[in-house]
């Protein structure tokens, strides 16, 4: 069987990253800083990219919105300018936290 911790753990590691890029900002100083919105990009796009690595029975096992992870990194690739900054803002400060702690959750058990 195939190992799948090093995709999970490289999105713990991008979901990390990009939560600490946002550490003590203010969403309207986010929403200005276009170098802040790009590494944070970058981060959301790379989990995307670990998603599509995993097995099915793997996602199963883990109750995240896999889909949506996967598809916001089709969007962000193909329709770059299409992106939500607030949606984004959104996301490292509500969904990531919960896919960190759910992943962590996974790896300890």
């Amino acid at each position: 069987m195939k190992d799948y911790s090093v995709y999970i753990k490289n999105i713990l590691d991008k979901a990390q990253e990009a939560i600490g890029f946002c550490r003590g900002i203010l969403k309207e100083d986010f929403l200005k800083d276009e170098k802040t919105q790009s590494a944070v990009i970058l981060k959301l796009i790379v989990i995307g990219e670990e998603a599509t690595k995993l097995s099915e029975e793997m996602k199963s096992a883990i109750d995240l919105p896999w889909r949506s992870i996967i598809g916001f990194r089709n969007m962000a690739i193909h329709e770059y300018f299409d992106i939500d900054l607030s949606q984004i803002w959104t996301t490292v400060q509500t969904d990531l936290p919960d896919l960190v702690e759910k992943l962590e959750g996974y790896l300890h058990k």
